[in-house]
């Protein structure tokens, strides 16, 4: 018995390389910046005006001080609920099926809250863009 015979899998490599299929070859990309002799053809407006400019920074801060104002809501809230689990001693007493309410809370209790910045912070970034796009198409 050969050593092919033993691994059916390199036996079958083996026959498949000699009736002729190419070699596996790594194929990259054409793009590459030292290969390119002029630069790419933008499609389309390639000037920016000045209102979009102002715009487009606008609508950075704006995102920008509603990310703040919901990282500092999170925080604080989330602080809340934490001072609130250690600050009411007769939470401690309490417990559902042998686990104090508690750990309950930490473990359960947190996802809600994220979810729900998550989503309010998702709708009020999406309304800030539509107000964005309106003044670029009133434009």
């Amino acid at each position: 018995m050969t050593e092919l015979d033993a691994r059916p899998d390199a036996a079958s490599a083996e026959r498949r390389r000699g009736q002729g299929r190419p070699i596996r070859e790594r194929v990259t990309s054409a793009d590459r910046l030292s290969n390119r002799p002029e630069p790419l053809v933008r499609v389309g407006r390639s000037r920016v005006s000045e209102a979009e400019t102002l715009f487009t920074r606008s609508l950075m801060r704006a995102q920008g001080r509603l990310a703040l104002a919901f990282v500092v809501a999170f925080v604080v809230i989330v602080a809340l609920v934490t001072f609130v689990i250690s600050g009411i001693p007769a939470l401690h007493d309490l417990s559902i099926g042998g686990v104090p309410v508690p750990w309950i809370i930490q473990a359960y209790g947190f996802y809600p809250i994220i979810i729900v910045f998550a989503v309010a912070y998702t709708l009020a970034a999406m309304r800030t863009e539509r107000r964005f796009e309106a003044l670029v198409e009133h434009e």
